[in-house]
């Protein structure tokens, strides 16, 4: 029976380049009988056509099959990654792919702390979901129970119910537990140890600054398409280079960050135990309780407003328009040279042939 990885995230562990590394080497995974179809980054639209009812489980078991039987080399393994998979509550969605396939749901962890704070600022940044794309950290952390997820000893059981006991693939996201770093620890949970297919990480999807968040949170990014939505960031990540903080980016004061880890650490411990056969499921310290918070607080005089954040951030915009402007100036010379080689080459095919 081939397998079939569903790598869950979760979010903040580096899923970007891990999906980026699948997408790009599908021709050398496919050698060692491992298919990342779609060419897809990442797997969002399909797994929302899962979620809405446009496509089902049973369906989307036969497609896989087809397309793994339509190539020439043996096709073992299947991957599908969606960080938002994480984000479905009820798995039983999933169910009918284990009576194709066997299931392996590969899951990343971060210590929750750690990952609220940067899912606070990530939202902030790019401001898909209206419900907390504006508000403060506090009215941000008010709404942590929302966030199912983050207790994985219940998530993992929940697979394990769904696909059976074994289902489940674990790691964490912290620098011991992957030298490598964290595309290259996911793949090894899949069985792919090959360093060629790595190099070195790239980080991608930086947050913001907690300063620069604290700005860019009270603009209704949200509202905007997309690309425009882009141009924004960009931006904004320009502005942040400049601006001067104590360069930390803890958010949590010492006593809700215990708070946290007390409320998660019967379960933390029984994941430790069952999935990764230790005492300690996240091993790196957490933060001195003297140790300085980042700063958030905006200049409270307008002027002041005006020329740190405002100003430089309108001139960063302008400069994202000239700079696509000579990106579509470029793009229509380029197109212009093209036709004028074309129209040159069929005036040489009606030049008549000497006799």
């Amino acid at each position: 029976m081939r397998k079939l990885y569903l790598h869950v995230g979760v979010h903040r562990t580096g899923t970007s380049s891990t999906q980026r590394v699948l997408r790009d080497n599908f021709p050398g995974l496919l050698q060692r009988g491992y298919m990342y179809p779609f060419a897809a980054v990442r797997h969002d639209d399909l797994i929302r056509r899962l979620r809405i009812g446009l496509l089902s489980a049973r369906d989307l078991a036969e497609d896989l099959t087809r397309r793994a039987d339509a190539h020439p080399v043996a096709v073992d393994n299947i991957i599908l990654s969606d960080e938002d998979m994480s984000m479905i509550r009820d798995f039983n969605l999933f169910a009918p792919l284990a009576e194709v396939f066997e299931v392996k749901v590969v899951a990343m962890m971060r210590r929750q702390d750690l990952w609220l704070e940067s899912w606070y600022l990530q939202n902030v940044k790019w401001q898909w979901d209206a419900r907390v794309a504006n508000l403060s950290f506090d009215a941000f952390m008010a709404r942590q129970a929302e966030f199912f997820w983050m207790d994985y000893a219940a998530r993992f059981a929940h697979y394990e119910t769904v696909f059976g006991p074994g289902s489940v693939v674990a790691g964490v996201f912290e620098r011991a537990d992957m030298p490598d770093g964290p595309t290259a620890a996911v793949l090894r949970l899949m069985g792919i140890a090959d360093p060629s297919f790595t190099g070195p990480e790239v980080h991608q999807n930086s947050s913001l600054s907690p300063l620069m968040s604290e700005f860019v949170r009270h603009l209704p990014l949200h509202r905007l398409r997309d690309p425009d939505r882009r141009y924004f960031e960009l931006a904004a990540m320009a502005v942040d280079e400049d601006l001067l903080t104590n360069g930390s980016k803890l958010l949590l004061s010492h006593e809700d960050r215990a708070a946290i880890l007390s409320a998660h650490a019967a379960g933390n411990a029984q994941v430790a135990q069952r999935y990764l056969g230790r005492e300690v499921l996240f091993r790196d310290p957490v933060p001195a309780a003297d140790a300085p918070l980042a700063e958030r607080q905006l200049p409270p005089d307008s002027a002041r407003l005006m020329e740190e954040f405002v100003i430089p951030m309108m001139m960063a915009l302008g400069r994202q328009v000239t700079d696509q402007r000579e990106r579509m100036e470029q793009i229509q010379r380029a197109l212009e040279e093209v036709r004028r080689h074309a129209a040159e080459a069929v005036q040489i095919q009606r030049i008549p042939a000497r006799a």
